[in-house]
């Protein structure tokens, strides 16, 4: 019923017209102009080319200029890029760690380098900070049976409790406290102290020159050494001597010193020695290596590439 509602009114509508207004409106529906078939196509086409638009960037007018000449591409083409020609040297580590060491090694020998009968002592602080640096680079694996240890060495610094370095430091301590010739000549007057390290025991031998007035003398304190470790030493003393006389004293039974002591640093020029408080010693290399026969065709470091290594 509804749906034939409006049908019916229409119907009712063009009778109220009559004829002359059904003819009026079949004209006027005849020239509406129908909507073009390609309308839809067209919006299409339109949409595409927006999408199309969007995508491409936009050129300014230098990179048009650019693109258009060719000398300015060649030229663009040829411009060397900052970040290839940039140089980018890492330094091994290998590198590093040696300029480390070799640092603290000048340092050691400018504060060292008076020796033992300098009246003017070197600061303990700054020996130790600077050991401390040069002890955590030491290049030897197993200093204490390394063949490196054979040598002739100086003592530049000292430090230790052990009999012989307290009556090296009595010696020093007088010679510099006695009173003056008068000439104006030191009366006692103690050269510097070497320690020769060889292949056959008695291993260490420390010498020190002494001269009263006119009178020199040598003094020689021989030592046993033998390896406890890769790091640790035993000294034991063996005797004494004194080139004057040729006087020996030889440690024995019931007069016995033994300590162990610890190589904390070696290398070809120099020996860093502690005892057992962690005291330094410290020697320079004063000529070349005497490699032992034992070692020759060994690794460096190695246990058994040394006497002693037992």
């Amino acid at each position: 019923m509804h749906s034939l509602a409006p049908s019916l009114t229409f119907l009712l509508a063009l009778a109220s017209l009559g004829r002359s207004g059904c003819d009026g409106l079949a004209i006027a529906l005849l020239r509406t102009p129908a909507p073009p078939r390609h309308a839809p196509l067209l919006r299409t086409a339109v949409v595409v080319m927006q999408a199309e638009d969007v995508d491409d960037e936009p050129t300014t007018p230098a990179e048009a200029d650019a693109s258009a000449d060719p000398a300015v591409e060649s030229a663009v083409s040829d411009t060397p890029s900052d970040v290839d020609d940039m140089p980018f040297n890492v330094p091994e580590l290998e590198d590093i760690v040696a300029d480390d060491a070799s640092i603290a090694k000048d340092a050691l020998k400018a504060e060292v380098s008076q020796g033992l009968s300098s009246r003017s002592k070197p600061d303990r602080a700054v020996i130790g900070e600077i050991l401390l640096a040069l002890e955590a680079q030491n290049p030897t694996r197993s200093p204490a049976t390394s063949p490196l240890l054979n040598g002739k060495w100086k003592f530049v610094y000292a430090s230790g409790a052990s009999p012989g370095l307290k009556a090296l430091q009595l010696l020093l301590k007088s010679s510099s406290s006695a009173p003056k010739s008068p000439s104006g000549a030191d009366l006692i007057d103690v050269q510097d102290t070497y320690l020769t390290i060889t292949p056959d025991q008695p291993r260490a031998k420390a010498s020190v020159q002494v001269r009263l007035l006119s009178f020199e003398n040598t003094l020689t304190l021989a030592s046993k050494l033998e390896a406890e470790s890769a790091v640790r030493l035993c000294e034991t003393y063996q005797y004494s001597e004194s080139e004057y006389m040729s006087l020996r004293l030889p440690f024995q039974s019931p007069i016995e010193y033994k300590r162990s002591v610890l190589v904390s640093y070696l290398d070809d020029e120099v020996l860093v020695i502690r005892d057992s408080a962690g005291r330094p010693d410290i020697l320079m290399r004063c000529e070349g290596v005497e490699w032992a026969s034992s070692s020759i065709g060994s690794e460096p470091g190695s246990y058994g590439s040394a006497p002693g290594a037992s």
